[in-house]
């Protein structure tokens, strides 16, 4: 009888530790975004797809601060690298917002060539998110991630792979958005004194 009690106690503690352990690991913006579908524009479609891209590159990264703890904080959960896990829900979050139908602003400028290369983005968007929505959606992730992945010194490599990218992508949006060319002026009138034509003799 007392093992009996005994068994059902330990149980009882057990199914509540899981309940606390479970109630303090949050879900991130990863874990949202496997949900998710998108309901945007083409170009929201089509960020939303690259953000999503960007947030799986990582793999199975865990929680957005990188490390999750039970109530009483002496339990580690997850053992990523936060940096690469905050990276990975900050792209989740991007496209999450994009899925919304709702605006994303480009990461801002830190230097003048970032704010050039941004400034740079935001006139090709404007020519061209909605006649080649999947290339300027691919232009704007590739300058995220280039600024982005620059936030974390492993990811170096990877923020310069973008910065290629980036230019690349835009140079493509910018010759496909790129306006007509003004029409010529129409020919002057002909001098009404002057005949348009001999006469036949």
């Amino acid at each position: 009888m007392i093992f009996s009690r005994l068994r059902v106690s330990s149980m009882a503690a057990a199914a509540l530790a899981g309940a606390l352990l479970s109630g303090c690991v949050n879900n991130t913006a990863l874990d949202d975004l496997r949900e998710t579908k998108p309901t945007g524009t083409a170009f929201d479609t089509a960020l939303f797809k690259n953000y999503s891209a960007l947030a799986h590159s990582f793999g199975e990264v865990g929680a957005a601060a990188g490390v999750s703890f039970d109530s009483e904080g002496s339990m580690q959960l997850t053992s990523m690298d936060s940096k690469i896990g905050a990276l990975a829900n900050a792209y989740a979050e991007k496209a999450l917002i994009a899925a919304r139908g709702s605006v994303v602003e480009p990461e801002p400028g830190v230097d003048v060539p970032t704010h050039k290369m941004r400034d740079r983005l935001i006139r090709a968007l404007e020519r061209g998110r909605e006649t080649f929505p999947a290339d300027s959606a691919r232009a704007q992730a590739e300058y995220d991630c280039w600024m982005m992945n620059a936030t974390v010194p492993a990811m170096a490599a990877a923020s310069r792979r973008c910065l290629s990218g980036v230019q690349t992508a835009l140079a493509k949006v910018e010759a496909e958005a790129k306006p007509a060319p003004a029409a010529a002026p129409p020919p002057a009138p002909a001098n009404s004194d002057q005949p348009l034509a001999t006469p036949s003799q």
